[in-house]
């Protein structure tokens, strides 16, 4: 009796111990992929170099500000030429150049967000008010393959496509900016193997190098974004760069006025589509999703509306771009509960469409904007 007992708690050692497996497992997976891939993220542009000794003083706070602020705020680092050497900018003297004659930068550590210059001092105060007001009005739908031009069964460049489009911006002179940055850049103090600083402050580590502006230093013109702009370019990567560490991150920013929206980082290989905000004409809580959508949504009203979606209480359409209206059929919605519907949407063609549902007294009018994608 007391063998089989001892076998039973033997296995149930066993299994506890392959759930906690699986627990840390997935959560690997989770921390992992949230590292790969953020969304609607600030994107502060670092200006600083490897001989600057303000520099080494100010750099690590920042960084453990950026370190603590996952899925809401990144660097890139362009590293200048002056007061000292800098390796990292010998490797790319253009690039960071064109930025630090596009904002007019005179000194470093100087930090920008768009037209708004910050300290490398800031803290998370500061962070936390920046996020809140800077505006998140662009999908960016972004793919990034990792590919062989020389040799197709070994990557040596990288395919960039996808599209990216505003639900409300009033200005036009938008581009998008593209950044590849190397994260974690190591160098070995000098006497070690593959020693040689970059500089003399004393710095080691770096994070978020930029590598190249993609395609371009111009970026790509979006305009006002009413209208979906294609992203598709290739670029080789360089032979000296860590691939597992490279990382695509950008934003649009209005070129007259410098405003920058959210943006985003991930990882080369890695895809991303930023979600669609919820809106509402009168109440912030109407739900549409998934949202981008392919063929079929869940429009989901506020809870104290008490008649059924699909009922003649209701009149739900959606209009696209050019001012063109639908009317959904019957056959086109399948009530879920009293406040929810699905929508079949597989007829209707990719783009930005604004979906309207209007109670039939006209007191209570809801407006979301949906992004139709192919399935």
């Amino acid at each position: 009796m007391t063998k089989i007992l001892l076998t039973k708690f033997t296995s149930l050692l066993k299994a506890i111990g392959l759930f906690a497996l699986v627990l840390l497992f997935y959560a690997g997976i989770s921390k992992s992929f949230a590292q790969n891939i953020e969304s609607n993220i600030l994107v502060f542009e670092h200006f600083t170099n490897a001989s600057c000794a303000p520099c080494a003083q100010q750099n690590p706070t920042f960084q453990g500000l950026m370190r603590s602020n996952p899925g809401k705020a990144t660097a890139v680092r362009h590293h200048v030429s002056w007061p000292g050497l800098d390796s990292m900018y010998l490797a790319n003297p253009v690039d960071p150049t064109v930025r630090v004659n596009y904002y007019g930068i005179s000194g470093v550590p100087a930090l920008r967000l768009g037209r708004h210059a910050l300290s490398t001092g800031m803290g998370q105060s500061t962070l936390e008010t920046w996020f809140n007001i800077t505006p998140a009005n662009w999908i960016y739908d972004v793919d990034t393959r990792l590919i062989g031009i020389g040799d197709p069964q070994i990557p040596d460049s990288v395919e960039v496509t996808g599209s990216a489009y505003s639900l409300a911006t009033p200005d036009s002179t938008n581009r998008l900016i593209f950044f590849l940055a190397e994260d974690s850049l190591y160098f070995p103090p000098p006497g070690q193997p593959g020693g040689g600083l970059p500089g003399n402050n004393g710095e080691k580590l770096f994070p978020m190098v930029l590598r190249k502006m993609l395609p371009d230093t111009n970026g790509i013109t979006v305009g006002s974004g009413a209208v979906p702009t294609n992203i598709n370019f290739k670029y080789p990567l360089g032979s000296r760069w860590r691939t597992p560490h490279l990382y695509l991150t950008g934003f649009v920013q209005n070129t007259v006025t410098k405003q920058v929206h959210k943006g985003f980082k991930l990882q080369l290989g890695y895809s991303i589509h930023t979600s669609v905000t919820n809106e509402a004409l009168n109440n912030s809580s109407v739900k549409v999703y998934p949202n981008p959508v392919s063929e079929f949504c869940v429009l989901e009203l506020p809870n104290r509306e008490a008649v059924s979606l699909q009922s003649s209480e209701w009149t739900i359409q959606i209009t696209d771009i050019q001012g063109r209206i639908t009317h959904f059929l019957p056959h086109q919605l399948t009530a879920l509960d009293r406040n929810k519907v699905q929508i079949d949407l597989s007829q209707l063609n990719e783009g930005l469409y604004h979906l309207t549902v209007t109670s039939w007294r006209g007191t209570n009018v809801y407006s979301h904007k949906v992004l139709k994608t192919s399935p």
